[in-house]
């Protein structure tokens, strides 16, 4: 029986923490350098790109700049707002370039030469392994006119810092997994990086699933892969949630685009992925409401209300007509919650408060340690999940008027 093949030693390093990481791959990566930013370009071909489509293109084809670039994604983003996956990039991006600016680039870029096969623009001979955001902070205080402050010294942000990655040692996996831990990812992204980390774990070359489907009989190609198991070890996560994120492929086409533009996580996305996965119709309607949603959120002040409630809700009202007789009109689409889902609702938060209040304090401090050492990334993305949706509903609760707020409580009392 041949050998399961082992994670690469750069697959071990990239699911340590940021610390972890920047100790152990400088005993594998080529010390510290400085090199011009006309000498590197994002590598394209990894999961997660931060470039509109077209823009990365065209910098390949060496039709505009980086700096050119780099202006019309920022245009990009004024013109528009409702965009969030684009106005989320390009803030994050601004506020990398202020702290790079006021300290200095902590962490390098680690970058490596071209491949046989691959052709760079000329004048380039760098592509980015890890740190593509690092690279475009540095372009955005080009563009700018802003210096990095570093100490004493004052320095410009067209040279920036690099480990070269010697040839031989395996890159991908630094990508996907950097980039699979990250928050902010979309579920599309999230899902074609497991597929992409399988075929790396695989030894072969990345390809798009032919079905996600756990019952499908895999291909001739699929069937040589890694089980998902040696997946699901290597990022420390669980075959349910795994199976979560890889569902998400099994959208039509139109619905993964929505998914992929608008930057949608997976937990928001997860019953439509689930229940309509027979209806592109209603994937489709049901995620140009959630995007609408999206907007109204971001335009409110707060957190709004909770979208995650709201989809549920959505998917099961969109199901209605086809589970009723009565199919004359579609139900109007509403957020209500009636009294009846809040006392389940109430129940199961006493029921999760009477859990955490038995914790042992060894068993507390056990489950701490455990999160600290990021091995069960799928519990910590629930977690913050579970925070972000405590926030939204106590922010609504916060906006309910006085009188409504006594009568909710005579109620519960009542119960």
């Amino acid at each position: 029986m041949a050998r399961r093949k082992r994670p690469s030693f750069s697959t071990v390093v990239s699911l340590m923490s940021d610390n972890a990481q920047a100790r152990l791959e400088s005993e594998a990566l080529q010390t510290t350098d400085t090199l011009p930013l006309n000498v590197i370009i994002p590598d394209f071909s990894q999961p997660r790109s931060l470039l509109p489509p077209d823009l990365a293109t065209a910098l390949v084809n060496e039709q505009k700049t980086a700096s050119e670039v780099l202006t019309e994604w920022q245009t990009r983003a004024e013109l528009q707002p409702a965009n969030v996956g684009l106005q989320r990039n390009i803030r994050e991006l601004r506020r990398l370039a202020d702290s790079i600016a006021q300290h200095g680039l902590i962490n390098p870029i680690s970058v490596r030469e071209p491949r046989a096969a691959e052709t760079l623009p000329q004048g380039v001979r760098y592509l980015i392994v890890t740190g593509e955001r690092r690279y475009w902070a540095h372009i955005y205080l080009l563009v700018n006119n802003k210096q990095i402050k570093e100490g004493d010294n004052v320095l410009s942000p067209d040279q920036i810092k690099v480990t070269i990655a010697p040839a031989g040692v395996s890159v991908k996996a630094h990508q996907l997994i950097e980039n699979l831990l990250r928050e902010n990812i979309n579920a599309v992204e999230r899902a074609r990086g497991m597929w992409a980390l399988r075929y790396e774990l695989s030894g072969v070359n990345d390809s798009s699933p032919a079905s996600n489907d756990e019952t499908a009989e895999e291909s001739e190609e699929q069937s040589s892969l890694v089980p998902w198991r040696l997946v699901e070890e290597t990022l420390g996560i669980s075959k349910r949630y795994r199976i979560f994120v890889t569902s998400v492929l099994n959208l039509c086409d139109e619905a993964i685009e929505i998914v992929a533009k608008h930057n949608l996580p997976e937990m928001t996305i997860r019953p439509i992925v689930q229940k309509l996965k027979s209806r592109p119709d209603l994937q489709v309607q049901a995620l140009n409401q959630l995007v609408a949603w999206q907007a109204e959120n971001a335009a409110e002040d707060g957190p709004g209300r909770s979208i995650v409630a709201s989809v549920r809700e959505l998917v099961d009202q969109l199901l209605a007509p086809e589970e009723t007789t009565e199919k004359n009109e579609s139900p109007k689409i509403t957020r209500s919650v009636s009294s009846e889902p809040v006392i389940r609702f109430r129940d199961k938060v006493r029921q999760t408060l009477d859990f955490l209040n038995r914790l042992k304090q060894r068993d507390r401090a056990n489950l701490n340690n455990a999160l600290q050492a990021e091995k069960y990334v799928d519990v910590l993305l629930d977690l913050r999940n579970l925070r972000q949706q405590i926030d939204e509903i106590l922010a609504a609760a916060d906006k309910t008027p006085p009188q409504a707020a006594d009568n909710l409580t005579n109620a519960n009392q009542k119960q």
